[in-house]
């Protein structure tokens, strides 16, 4: 039951980063900080229910969410990604551990790139049809400021797919360990 209680504030932190980043294009180092030390408690909750994660798993999950910081920092360091997204990713990344990884970078791109294209293509309607300065000159999308993506809300979407998982695997488990 206390796992389930930890799963549920972990939904929480991860609908406070999609709603933060959609109204002000912040992921504050608070948030990611707060995602990244929720996860020893669940470890904790998870010894404390009778349902301890093996220590290689526990290993192996700090080692995946190491490895995508420093693919993510390059990202930041080559102005790609925002340095929120760079800390929130791994955090949650470190939830996902081996068994979720893949899955969750992967929901994270489509849905932070389904967000990307609507934007493209918004500011892309909006360059040919409304900014027109003169009948001859355009002003470019990058002027206007507006091509900022909200990538928050992808890796939001990515961690709330991790929290079913592990929801539904530690149901699984409790049926499994009654039945």
């Amino acid at each position: 039951m206390l796992t389930i209680i930890v799963i549920a504030l972990f939904v929480i932190l991860m609908l406070w980063a999609a709603y933060s980043d959609l109204t002000s294009y912040t992921l504050s180092n608070k948030l990611c900080l707060s995602v990244a030390l929720l996860y020893p408690i669940y470890l904790l909750s998870r010894y404390l229910d009778g349902q301890m994660l093996p220590w290689s798993t526990v290993l192996l999950a700090l080692a995946i969410a190491a490895l995508i910081f420093i693919i993510f920092a390059v990202l930041f360091a080559l102005n790609i990604m925002g340095g929120g997204d760079v800390k929130l990713i791994p955090a949650v990344a470190l939830w996902a551990g081996p068994a979720y990884s893949l899955q969750f970078l992967f929901l994270m791109a489509l849905i932070g790139g389904g967000i990307a294209a609507v934007i493209l293509l918004n500011n892309r309607l909006k360059a040919s049809k409304y900014y027109k300065s003169s009948e001859n000159i355009n002003l470019s999308v990058a002027e206007k400021n507006e091509s900022a993506v909200p990538y928050g809300v992808g890796i939001a979407g990515g961690g709330i797919y991790v929290a079913y998982q592990l929801a539904t695997t530690l149901n699984q488990f409790t049926a499994i360990s009654q039945g």
